[in-house]
């Protein structure tokens, strides 16, 4: 299988005939008639139907050309990508991250301070397991997670069996999120008990995949309410928060805007056992790029404002 023949499959297509596709291809109809039966032999397909009336494709053809039409589009890029003339150097950035402002403010922190004329940059937030996988299937470069003292064992056995490495960045104390006029939010420190009653928002982490994956910390001594309200983003988490009794749990670290005003944090009764260890993961034969520096360096800012 070649690309010519995936490109005269996708031109017959559109043409609805051999006779008019080999012209728009300049090649002779013989020709390619025997590419695409040759192509059709090799898969043990039949792509097209051919009649006195023109040619049309079948169900295993139509399919075949849903495959490959994206492999085409994606030559075409690279083609055109390496035939300029004097291309000029493009940022390329991709980072995983869990639910954090401050990976985001970091994200927006080196687009402002890059004087490349030319940037693709990517910034995906996402579950833990997500930022797993995104990383080990090199998706993303970087990926900025949270392991607690519980998940520790695990996670770092599942990064050692992936070849990920894990840089630790800053050790925090779990908080608790609720709107400015929650009848907590005023207080100094939330015991376990007063939380009982009120719903609390999680991040779905997906069914089928280890406990270990859950975004929220689990605290020891902690009963989960049996309101549970499960959300996929961060926007809904605040939403829901700021105009509800619900509470969540994370980082504690509100970013100056890049986060909702309405929304408090206040500490939650913890031990040495419930701390949250902030860091990044990247491949172990991954050698970081200037950009990817930078953006390390920047959210280590990020935390140090904190």
């Amino acid at each position: 299988m070649t690309f010519s023949q995936l490109n005269y499959i996708l031109e017959v297509s559109r043409c609805g005939s051999i006779n008019k596709a080999a012209n728009k291809l300049f090649v002779s109809q013989s020709s390619l008639s025997n590419s695409i039966h040759e192509l059709e032999k090799e898969l043990d397909i039949t792509i097209f139907i051919r009649s006195t009336k023109g040619i049309e494709l079948t169900t295993e053809g139509s399919e075949f050309l849903s495959y490959i039409r994206p492999l085409i589009e994606q030559q075409k890029k690279i083609k055109d990508l390496y035939a300029q003339k004097n291309r000029k150097p493009c940022l390329r950035l991709n980072i995983s991250t869990q639910r954090y402002p401050f990976a985001v403010k970091a994200f927006t922190d080196l687009i402002n301070s890059s004087d490349h004329p030319k940037f693709e940059v990517r910034i995906k937030e996402t579950g833990l397991y997500q930022i797993i996988e995104d990383v080990y299937d090199n998706d993303c470069s970087i990926g900025v997670i949270f392991i607690s003292r519980e998940s520790e064992k695990f996670i770092e056995k599942t990064l050692e069996s992936k070849k990920l490495t894990f840089t630790h960045l800053k050790s925090i104390n779990p908080k608790i999120y609720l709107r400015k006029g929650h009848p907590l939010a005023n207080k100094e420190i939330i015991h376990f008990y007063q939380l009982v009653d009120y719903p609390y928002v999680v991040f779905d982490h997906g069914q089928g995949k280890s406990l270990y994956y859950t975004e929220e910390v689990n605290l020891a001594g902690f009963t989960i309410p049996e309101k549970l309200i499960f959300v996929h983003d961060r926007a809904s988490m605040y939403n829901i928060v700021r105009h509800t009794d619900a509470f969540s749990i994370g980082s504690g670290i509100l970013s100056d805007g890049y986060c909702d005003d309405e929304v408090v944090c206040v500490p939650v009764e913890c031990n040495t056992n419930d701390v949250m260890k902030l860091g990044w993961i990247k491949q172990v034969n991954h050698t970081l790029t200037k950009e990817e520096k930078m953006y390390i360096e920047f959210l280590e800012q990020s935390l140090k404002e904190i």
